[in-house]
């Protein structure tokens, strides 16, 4: 009787069936290691990514705080030409100045490299800067006292940007705005509001000078 006989062999196509069961199963197994695999590599390259595009950003703002650094600690107390017109003004800072949608400055710098005086024109540079549509612009003249009519070269430093603001410090006391054009400032905060960082603060001194 098959009955009496439990070490009876299975029939071939049952130890058949049997593999392709286990193949199917390492199958399974395989495929949800390797997308297991797939996401995990994902999420390192999209980190990866993300850490690139940070840190090119830290570095623009670096780059952009370097060269407003250089500008305002050699900012000189030397009247400026507005619109192609002498005046006594060494400092223009207000809103909505200079077509800009925020803050703006003006001012002249001296340290202008010029070596041996070899090109046509001055060390000392009439320069700006302002928030236009979202980017802080620097603005520059090739001559210290631009005629009636010449636009400035305008160079876009930073982009994504809400908000461009300024403060005073007058020896004294922090300002908000600077009424006195005819003399500069100690030091200058500027406040740059971010789209992806927020507020970013940072403090330039400005070069003592008599009489300033």
């Amino acid at each position: 009787d098959e009955t009496l006989m439990p070490n009876q062999p299975a029939s071939p196509r049952q130890q058949a069936a049997f593999t392709l069961l286990e193949v199917l199963l390492a199958l399974v197994i395989f495929a949800s290691l390797s997308l297991g695999a797939y996401q995990v590599l994902q999420g390192v390259m999209a980190n990866d990514a993300l850490t690139k595009v940070k840190g090119e950003r830290l570095a623009d703002l670096q780059r952009v705080f370097s060269l407003l650094e250089r500008d305002f600690s050699q900012m000189v107390a030397r009247p400026m030409r507005l619109n192609g017109e002498s005046s006594k003004v060494v400092i223009q800072a207000a809103r909505f100045q200079m077509e800009s949608d925020d803050w703006s400055i003006a001012f002249v710098r001296a340290g202008w490299f010029n070596p041996g005086a070899q090109l046509p024109r001055s060390q000392l540079q009439q320069v700006g800067y302002r928030l236009r549509e979202g980017q802080l612009e620097r603005l520059s003249y090739l001559y210290v006292d631009p005629v009636i009519g010449t636009e400035p070269a305008v160079t876009p430093l930073l982009d994504k940007v809400k908000g461009f603001s300024l403060r005073f410090y007058s020896g004294s006391v922090w300002l908000n705005e600077w009424s006195n054009s005819q003399k500069l400032p100690k030091a200058i905060e500027v406040t740059v509001d971010l789209e992806d960082f927020g507020a970013i603060r940072r403090l330039f001194l400005v070069a003592a000078e008599e009489g300033s």
